[in-house]
């Protein structure tokens, strides 16, 4: 009984800027995550393909910058909404 009051207690110091900060923590935490795992699979996929097909790399390297821009696309819309949580909504 006593760890439900305690919970109780706890839960109601929760405010809607408690849950922004923790949203916009965890957006862009994920974001720049997800980004670095995506470009880093990206680049070493495009250097083994030009090590393979080296006659390819003009093509390969168009490919490869399209897709690191697209990725880092998301990392900034990440960050925007980001400070929208933290500064507008917070």
């Amino acid at each position: 009984m006593e760890a439900l009051i305690l919970a109780q207690e706890a839960a109601a110091g929760l405010t809607d800027k408690a849950f922004a900060l923790l949203g916009g923590g965890l957006s862009i935490g994920l974001a720049a995550g997800g980004g670095a795992i995506g470009i880093g699979i990206l680049w070493s996929k495009g250097i083994e393909g030009i090590g393979r097909q080296p006659e390819a790399q003009g093509t390969l390297q168009g490919l490869m910058f399209l897709g690191f821009a697209l990725a880092e696309a998301q990392v900034l819309y990440a960050f925007v909404f980001t400070v929208l949580l933290l500064f507008v909504l917070g």
